[in-house]
């Protein structure tokens, strides 16, 4: 197995048109209430924003490059990590039977030795995990989780 092809990936099924699910990652305002809080005013193909980790004056920032905004079925962005690497993320919005979406997500081009690569890969997948429960519980039933500020 190369380790260096090893990616995250997270999948749910959100009852939901997916416009309304592409809305709430390419939105600021929108996703700020369940995941990374932005400043920005929507994505733009070709720009770079700063997304934060909590609204907090010092709160942790990274850089954020948008490679591609397909609306409404894809976005694709390369996002710096805390050792200047950086990895290239996919949203992908597929339209299902009953006006459903299923919002795949997932991250490559981890950097480092084999065992600091599945550490990332694990880590994303988990951080992942929680942002498309936390996209579902807003966009579906209007709850904001606030997964990322109480991550333990």
């Amino acid at each position: 197995m190369n380790v260096k092809s090893l990616s995250a990936r997270a999948g749910i099924r959100i009852r939901c048109p997916r416009a309304t699910v592409f809305a709430a990652f390419a939105d600021a305002e929108t996703m700020s209430r369940f995941w990374f809080n932005r400043r920005d005013h929507g994505l733009v193909e070709g720009e770079s924003s700063t997304w934060f980790l909590g609204n907090d004056e010092d709160a942790y920032s990274f850089n954020v490059h948008v490679k591609q905004v397909c609306e409404p079925e894809r976005i694709v962005i390369d996002w710096e990590g805390p050792d200047g690497h950086c990895t290239q993320v996919v949203w992908h919005f597929e339209e299902i039977e009953d006006g459903d979406t299923i919002l795949t997500i997932e991250e490559s081009g981890f950097s480092g030795d084999s065992g600091s690569i599945v550490e990332q890969v694990l880590d994303s997948t988990c951080g992942f995990n929680q942002a498309i429960v936390a996209a579902k519980a807003l966009v579906e039933h209007g709850v904001a989780l606030n997964v990322v500020a109480d991550h333990a």
